[in-house]
């Protein structure tokens, strides 16, 4: 166990009246050593915490701004470079960047895509969530924003600050920063309304700024960048810290248009700088750091994912020291150190567009029988297409069997043909819940003769899916695709392609198991009506035979919570989450649902705690209603 984990044994101390750390005797039982300067204790409250200026002290390589002023903290607030920003309503204080004048920065967010073969945005509000309208009686509430469910994604222009620094290597401001909302209980102000220092008495809703878990959010939606977004003041309600976090992906460039700065993982990389430097800042933020629980949606979903399963993973040192996070060092032999933790309590997912090497052969299984109903992306399909889908649906069988994914009680899932086995029966058997409990929660459906080769009413009113393509036809959905084929690993390299290869590659070709795939049925592929021989042997070039194609393996690999969790390519999680919670509707038309289900079956299997559920109509995005219960009530479980 790292250092930094057993020295948050709650937090407290004036901002700028701190003991001074050198005069300190800490008593602790833990295996700290009381000279340890990263320790500091307030005498009057008996609390020990830590300063983010030991750890600037110990240096930081990668710079292009000062750490000793940008990421300490309370050295920042010294110097007027930082300062929390009272609300207009006053219920909340937003620590932000400041200008000379002494005022914040200000900002405008901007829509959120969700990624590849589309221009929509997350859908947080659509009623009908794509469904047959014939099933549903009365107004659905399935589709209403509720819970807490990242209120920021529903504004469009809506004004933010420039947020506090996250790393100290910046190429991308507003991509490495991140805005913290706290309640304005958790501080004391002087009588002009500036913070003075952190509150430990005052309560909000039970929690205080000791106790508060913190909401770490990404928006990373699509797999592009996350920047800081505005407050969602129903986590404020809640006595949360709130934190939205900025992270660089496939859309971050250089300033002269020619480097791509975000690279897989650098995500990573700038996610554990935020969780990083709230750790170290205990002196400024309140907030119980051994509460910090990551929330994402479609890209952000995925990224959340594996926020969870990566806590102080080594393999990620590399790159959180090219960007010039806290603590962390290279050693004369090439290895790496970081001095703080940058695991997480919990994760939170939402529709992950997950397991992005694997994602188009998930797809393909979903989708590969509904071609002669209208299941085709565009109203057109060829030949190749058509027949690369089939063997691509076929692959993932022996895929899926690979993962020796086992559920509660220890009855492996595998596929024994595309729609038969025990995972396709808990597939059904997840879509069936998801029905169930959207029933019981008080909503109506009605079910006609149509609909009965897929889904069946017993004696005790209990709904059961008993067919995958019935589903997909009686609900609407296969009118609805939304990916070609492939979709993730697009052939003109137009979705996530730029998200991998070198900083100088523009986009590249990255899913391994499609282009084993090309290869392998190279002859018999090659005759058939949409065959493009570029584009085939630019796919098994990047992935299987170029000089980068390991390099690019390696970042899949690092971006993958499933085979994580299972130890495949030579990666296992080492502090994971303790807590994992998966909402994927049954109308997203996005990403396969079983890719969610794939990850919290292995985190189960790994002693996670998970809270897994499909939601019933709800579309691509965070929009759970309440039928599965809700991420609030969920963190509010967890931190009892």
């Amino acid at each position: 166990m790292k250092k930094f984990m057993v020295l948050l044994l709650l937090l407290a101390i004036s901002i700028f009246g701190c003991t001074n750390k050198e005069e300190v005797v800490v008593e602790t039982e833990s295996n700290i050593a009381s000279e340890d300067k990263s320790i500091v204790e307030n005498n009057e409250e008996n609390i020990i915490m830590v300063d983010a200026e030991y750890f600037v002290s110990m240096g930081v390589d990668n710079k292009t701004i000062d750490p000793a002023i940008y990421l300490d903290y309370r050295k920042g607030i010294e110097e007027k470079v930082y300062k929390w920003i009272k609300s207009d309503d006053g219920k909340y204080f937003t620590f932000a960047y400041i200008d000379e004048t002494g005022n914040p920065v200000k900002l405008s967010e901007s829509k959120i895509n969700v990624g590849a073969n589309n221009a929509e945005s997350i859908d947080n509000g659509n009623k009908n969530g794509g469904m047959n309208r014939e099933m549903i009686e009365g107004e659905m509430r399935g589709g209403e924003m509720r819970g807490g469910m990242q209120g920021g994604m529903m504004k469009n222009n809506a004004e933010v600050f420039r947020g506090v620094y996250i790393n100290a290597n910046i190429t991308n401001i507003e991509n490495q920063t991140m805005l913290i909302y706290a309640p304005s209980e958790y501080f004391n102000v002087d009588s002009d309304g500036n913070v003075t220092g952190i509150n430990y008495t005052n309560s909000k809703n039970g929690y205080t700024a000791k106790t508060a878990p913190i909401i770490f959010l990404n928006e990373c939606g699509g797999w592009k960048s996350s920047s800081p977004r505005s407050c969602d003041t129903s986590y404020i309600d809640e006595g949360f810290v709130y934190v939205t976090c900025g992270a660089r992906s496939r859309d971050a460039m250089s300033d002269d248009g020619e480097i791509h700065t975000g690279k897989a993982p650098m995500q990573m990389a700038d996610l554990k700088s935020g969780v990083i430097e709230l750790r170290a800042n205990d002196l400024v933020i309140p907030g119980d750091k051994e509460k910090i629980i990551s929330v994402g949606t479609s890209g952000g979903g995925q990224m959340s994912s594996i926020l969870g399963v990566s806590g102080d993973m080594k393999e990620y040192y590399p790159y959180m020291y090219e960007a010039g996070t806290l603590g962390v060092s290279k050693n004369a032999d090439g290895t790496y150190n970081s001095e703080v933790s940058d695991n997480i309590f919990a994760a939170q997912n939402y529709c992950p567009i997950a397991d992005i090497e694997n994602a188009d052969m998930a797809y393909a299984w979903w989708w590969v029988d509904l071609v002669d109903d209208g299941g085709i992306y565009n109203g057109n399909i060829t030949d190749f297409e058509k027949r690369l889908q089939e063997l691509a649906a076929e692959e993932y069988i022996k895929f899926l069997n690979s993962l020796h994914l086992k559920d509660k009680n220890g009855n492996e899932l595998t596929l024994t043909g595309l729609r038969s086995g025990t995972y396709y029966d808990a597939i059904l058997n997840n879509i069936s819940d998801a029905l169930n409990k959207y029933v019981e929660s008080g909503e109506s459906i009605s079910i006609t003769d149509d609909d009965k080769n897929w889904v069946t009413k017993d004696e005790n009113g209990k709904y059961k899916v008993t067919d995958m393509k019935g589903f997909m036809i009686g609900t609407g959905l296969v009118n609805s695709r939304n990916k070609a084929i492939p979709g993730f690993d697009a052939k003109d390299k137009t979705a996530e392609n730029n998200a991998f290869g070198r900083p100088e590659d523009d986009t590249v070709h990255f899913s391994k198991s499609i282009a084993k795939i090309l290869k392998e049925n190279y002859e018999e592929l090659k005759i058939l009506d949409g065959f493009d021989k570029n584009i085939v042997d630019s796919y098994i070039e990047d992935t299987l035979d170029g000089e980068n194609a390991e390099y690019i393996e390696n970042q899949t690999n690092l971006l993958n919570a499933t085979h994580i969790l299972l130890g495949i390519d030579e990666l296992k999680a080492v502090n994971p989450v303790k807590h994992f919670r998966n909402r994927s509707g049954t109308a997203d038309q996005h990403t396969s649902f079983g890719v969610g289900y794939n990850i919290l079956t292995a985190a189960a299997m790994n002693g996670i705690d998970i809270d897994y559920s499909l939601v019933w109509n709800m579309q691509h995005g965070s929009n759970e209603g309440t039928s599965t219960g809700t991420f609030i009530e969920w963190v509010n479980s967890i931190c009892e």
